[in-house]
């Protein structure tokens, strides 16, 4: 018993490698690859916490967190369901069900973290970690760690009026600050691999609440992506947009009411609130449930009057300011398919006139080849690099026989492989037929192609004569010119209905 509660514990890697050191000390052994060792369990098996913090009833206050500013920066729909969610913990219910792949993404992105920091300790940094406790002691441990001078301190707790959060990584630099000759910079572990704007927003947040502990605001701040390249920003740079948005943002919470709800139309995104968003505006029967519509296009229509679905098929207004009339036109038989097909299995659909002097709709369509391929291609973008790991296509035999071939891939070795083959495959039979084509639905494929290309370096004249010859067709854009369909969107699932 006591051995296995050392093992699950994580304690019996430390007494491991403490005989393992004393061994190695004894004859004389480098014990840097030991602690690496260590290092990599600990982590693995995470002995420490790490508090994702929200907006939370603090002293009688409200305390918010960089992340609740983030949030309200991509959503006032969402930061006001958060806001509510605090107030009223039923209003749980109307949350979108755990997503197994976010939480998959989290665990992925403590993964990213620890590999970052197991770097760091085996670089003989001095490392303080600090441990999950109440606010106080964590604030506390962390200007200890920083009047200390640690290397690096890791889970970092900052507070600033009613703000406070945990910083990936405090990094010491040179520079006179409070501390001494020395203060520090704010990096943030991220799994993308492109810089994001909230990146930015998120650590001048953090920028803020160093300045307080150490007298010195950074000059700059990093971020980790997800394939460790590290990205620096002057903190300069952002600091202005960032108090702009803070101030917008306190001043939104100091005037929130429960029964002012923010428009979900507004915003493009609803946070973990989507399914509750979704049901309001159908409720509305909002003209954002028109398939293809834009903003723009929503805001000329409600200026002229015009607010529901029901409002544009039923209005007599032939023209509305600043929207083209044969947009009008199309916007209203859009409307009009959707409402007839409502509880319908299948929705009705209405073919657009086309010629064949514009490449557009229909018109696209290629005549049939017996060479002519269907491609689907599937991806995983949650790992480094991503992986395009299944390449489907159905195909005619010489007999004309429907039939499917796929190329799997597991890691990126089998991904460059299936890529070379279905490349391969593709090209050998375009060349028996010049006129052949290879259909797919949406840009994903040929971007994908396009990516692969360049990141493994072969079969780079074999994708361009393909490219350069038209010979992939997009259906998506044969379809969305081409066909008014009874359906709120043209993804490939509705238009399958």
């Amino acid at each position: 018993m006591l051995i296995w509660w050392l093992f699950k514990s994580g304690l019996i890697w430390l007494i491991f490698l403490v005989v393992i050191i004393i061994i190695s000390l004894l004859i004389n052994v480098d014990t840097n690859y030991w602690w690496l060792f260590l290092i990599k369990k600990l982590l693995k098996k995470r002995l420490w916490k790490i508090s994702i913090t929200k907006m939370q009833f603090k002293k009688n206050s409200i305390f918010f967190s960089p992340s609740d500013l983030i949030t309200f920066m991509d959503s006032t729909f969402a930061s006001h369901m958060e806001r509510n969610l605090l107030e009223d913990s039923s209003c749980s219910e109307l949350m979108d069900p755990e997503d197994p792949l976010l939480k998959n993404l989290q665990k992925k992105g403590y993964e990213h973290e620890d590999s970052i920091l197991a770097s760091f300790i085996s670089e003989g940094k001095n490392v303080s970690i600090i441990e999950d406790t109440t606010s106080s002691s964590k604030l506390s441990q962390t200007r200890s760690a920083m009047r200390s001078g640690a290397d690096i301190i890791t889970q970092a707790y900052l507070e600033m009026d009613n703000f406070g959060g945990i910083a990936d990584f405090l990094i010491k630099v040179p520079g006179k600050s409070h501390l001494g000759e020395y203060h520090y910079e704010v990096w943030d572990t991220k799994l993308s691999k492109k810089m994001k704007p909230y990146f930015a927003i998120q650590l001048c947040c953090y920028a803020e609440m160093l300045e307080i502990e150490q007298g010195f605001r950074p000059n700059k701040v990093a971020v980790v992506l997800g394939d460790k390249n590290i990205i620096y920003l002057k903190t300069r740079d952002y600091f202005s947009y960032y108090l702009t948005l803070k101030s917008n943002f306190i001043s939104f919470q100091d005037n929130w009411k429960l029964d002012v709800e923010p428009d979900p139309a507004e915003n493009r995104n609803y946070g973990r609130w989507s399914q509750y968003a979704e049901d309001i505006l159908l409720k509305r029967r909002h003209l954002s449930l028109i398939a293809n519509i834009t903003k723009a296009q929503i805001k000329r229509l409600e200026s002229a009057g015009i607010n529901t679905i029901d409002d544009i098929v039923n209005s007599s207004i032939e023209k509305v300011p600043k929207l083209n009339s044969n947009v009008l036109k199309r916007l209203k038989n859009q409307a009009k398919l959707q409402i007839s097909s409502e509880n319908k299995n299948k929705p009705h659909f209405k073919i657009l006139p086309h010629d064949n002097l514009r490449s557009i709709g229909l018109s696209i369509l290629a005549p049939h080849s017996q060479f002519d391929i269907f491609f689907d291609l599937e991806g995983f973008p949650h790992i480094e690099g991503g992986l395009e790991y299944l390449w489907g296509a159905t195909y005619f035999n010489e007999l004309g026989e429907r039939k499917f071939i796929d190329f799997w891939a597991h890691d990126t070795i089998q991904e460059k492989q299936a890529f070379a083959d279905f490349v391969d495959w593709a090209f050998d039979r375009w060349r028996k037929d010049p006129l052949m084509h290879i259909y797919h639905y949406g840009s994903y494929e040929i971007t994908a192609l396009r990516r692969l290309m360049g990141r493994y370096g072969i079969k780079e004249y074999k994708v361009d004569t393909l490219l350069r010859n038209q010979v992939f067709i997009d259906l998506y854009n044969v379809v969305r010119n081409g066909v008014l369909i009874g359906e709120p969107s043209y993804s490939i699932k509705n238009v399958e209905r």
